[in-house]
Parts: structure tokens; C-alpha cells; sequence
């Protein structure tokens, strides 16, 4: 079985995993942004904080032609599935856990983050090792990292207006995501394919 382009339903790995792709490498090097972005966040210099910005901008149109080279190369993969959505969590995972610590950024959202994002990890690894399917990220998913990313920019450059709208908008989304990975999980095992 294979999950047509937008489903939501599971991808079965037929013939094993393919990793060594252009866009797994491109996701792959957004997960090593992570490293200079806070090394300029904590750096004392001038516009330090706006370097780091503009690397997080690259780092998120990195993930846009990822997947615009996925489609245009029909290089769209399983391997690719798993990547893409783990170097974000990489990446916005490890910024959101610093500004926590240093620039006020809500810990309780950093919470609900780390543990959707280790329930979604650990559910993926079981449905992965169980049946050797994949879940690919759905919208809820896409743009609660969307709006996560703009409310760790406006922490970076201390837009404060920004904050409680940001912090809105990506609370939802993540109680949105919780609900749509949980009820397609819920949904896959009810039919009895898991």
C-alpha cells in the first residue's frame, strides 16, 4: 500500500529506505544551523542577534526547497518523510529550549513542544518498526512549526508587540496537531493495520 501525494494516511516502505537524497542532505544541514545560530545569539557583537536571524531565514527557505526539490525530482520518499520534519524539530526544538532559558520564550509551551514532538518521534519509531510505515506531516503540523518559527524570530529581535498573538497562534496549532497525529494514529490502529 502507498499513500498518495497529500494523504493522510501511512506510507508502506517498499524495498527499504533511501536516505542519500539531495533534499534529506538539505534538511540534514538545516539541523547543523542549529550550531551557529546560538553560538551568534550568545555572541556579545554587534547585529549578532540579526546574523542569527537571517541564518534562521536561510535555515526556513532551506525547508521550502527541500521539498520543492522533492516534487520536481519525484525524489518525495519515505527517508524524506522522517528528515524533513526531524530537522525542524532539531532546529526549532533547540532554539525555543535556549530562548526559554535566556529571552523569556513561555516554558510551558517549550514543554508541550518537547512532548508532542517525543510522542510523535516515539509513535513514528514503533509504527515504523511494527509495519514499516510512515506518517508524513500534515497542515496542523506544518503551520504550528510555521508560527513557532515566527515567534522565535520576534523573541531573537524582541518584537514584544508580536508575543501575544504569536503565542496564540502557535498554542492552537499545537493543540491542533496533538488532536490530528493522535486521531490518525487512533484511526490506523482501529482499522486493525497496526
Amino acid at each position: 500500500m502507498k499513500a498518495t501525494h497529500g494523504s493522510s494516511d501511512p506510507e508502506r516502505v517498499e524495498g527499504g529506505v533511501r536516505w542519500a537524497t539531495l533534499p534529506n542532505a538539505l534538511s540534514a544541514i538545516r539541523m547543523v544551523f542549529l550550531v551557529p545560530i546560538l553560538w551568534l545569539l550568545e555572541s556579545p557583537a554587534p547585529k549578532s542577534d540579526e546574523w542569527a536571524t537571517v541564518l534562521l531565514v536561510v535555515a526556513g527557505l532551506s525547508d521550502l526547497l527541500d521539498g520543492w526539490l522533492a516534487r520536481r525530482r519525484s525524489a518525495i520518499s519515505p527517508s524524506g518523510k522522517v528528515v524533513d520534519p526531524l530537522a525542524d524539530k532539531v532546529l526549532l526544538g533547540g532554539l525555543i529550549v535556549y530562548l526559554a532559558a535566556t529571552r523569556g520564550f513561555p516554558i510551558w509551551l517549550v514543554g508541550l513542544v518537547i512532548l508532542r514532538d517525543a510522542l510523535l518521534i516515539g509513535g513514528a519509531w514503533l509504527f515504523f518498526r511494527r509495519e514499516q510505515v510512515v506518517f508524513s506531516a500534515d497542515w496542523t503540523g506544518k503551520l504550528t512549526t510555521f508560527f513557532l518559527g515566527l515567534l522565535t524570530l520576534a523573541h531573537i529581535l524582541q518584537w514584544k508587540s508580536a508575543y501575544p498573538a504569536l503565542t496564540v497562534a502557535a498554542s492552537v496549532m499545537l493543540a491542533l496537531s496533538y488532536i490530528s497525529y493522535g486521531s490518525r494514529a487512533w484511526r490506523w490502529r482501529s482499522a486493525g493495520r497496526a
